[in-house]
């Protein structure tokens, strides 16, 4: 099968950064890239965790027939968010001495804390997991991980550890810029949002932010720890500051692109 090349990996990186600073989002611009990432790992499932304000959020799943997407619902997106300190406590236990990735056979190693051995076992089954491999992502820093990626294999074929890193590099090249340090979050769209948001208290700046990279008014109350209710009035308010009417007015308002 053909190696991925360093001129790949570059060509890849600059089309797909090119089109994030138009404005467009990296989840959409990975799906259509599905076969690429697939074909050059030669995993059948990959399957990106960031951290979200303290809480693992599993943004990115690049497969085929949507199955990892379609069980997460069952197994994870029901249950409270994992504790990304936790999360990465689970993982960093694996990475000693300087070791580059980790195979695993049971997602268990992964959900500990959130899933029992039963479901872990379950899920590990219906996704018909044989290996998988889980390697970190890292800031501009090299020190703090800003998430992992988990390579699912669904046969036992030998696996190119070369090939997996080779994609690894688009992933963590694709994020590191989308990191926002502060604010613990991976933005899904390269914008440059006014940093001093004046008129607006701690916790309305980072409601626009999250409404500003694309989640609904349930996501962000959810991860925010409010109400739906409470959601709409801080909404309501900040649009009067601000004298618009919509989201599409708000973002016009206060992004432009890189």
């Amino acid at each position: 099968m053909h190696t991925i090349t360093d001129q790949e990996i570059l060509h890849k990186i600059i089309e797909i950064q090119g089109c994030i600073i138009q404005g467009r989002n990296l989840k959409t611009l990975l799906h259509k890239n599905i076969d690429f990432y697939l074909e050059k790992s030669e995993a059948d499932i990959i399957a990106i965790c960031v951290n979200e304000h303290q809480k693992v959020h599993i943004e990115y799943v690049i497969e085929k027939h949507r199955l990892f997407s379609h069980l997460l619902g069952r197994y994870l997106f029901s249950k409270k968010k994992l504790d990304w300190d936790h999360f990465v406590k689970n993982c960093t236990d694996h990475f000693n001495l300087g070791q580059k990735y980790h195979k695993i056979h049971d997602l268990c190693e992964l959900f500990k804390g959130i899933l029992t051995q039963k479901e872990a076992k379950a899920f590990s089954e219906e996704i018909q997991m044989k290996e998988a491999v889980l390697m970190p992502l890292y800031a501009f820093d090299k020190q703090e991980k800003i998430g992992y990626v988990c390579f699912i294999f669904q046969a036992e074929n030998k696996i190119d550890l070369k090939k997996l890193e080779n994609i690894q590099n688009i992933f963590q090249t694709l994020l590191q810029p989308l990191h926002d340090k502060h604010y613990s979050i991976v933005y899904s769209r390269c914008m440059r949002v006014d940093e001093n948001m004046k008129l607006l208290t701690e916790q309305e700046k980072r409601i626009v932010r999250k409404v500003l990279n694309g989640n609904s008014y349930s996501e962000v109350a959810e991860t925010l720890g409010i109400s739906i209710n409470t959601l709409k009035t801080h909404m309501k308010n900040i649009f009067n500051k601000y004298r618009v009417t919509s989201k599409i007015e708000l973002y016009n308002k206060f992004s432009s692109l890189i």
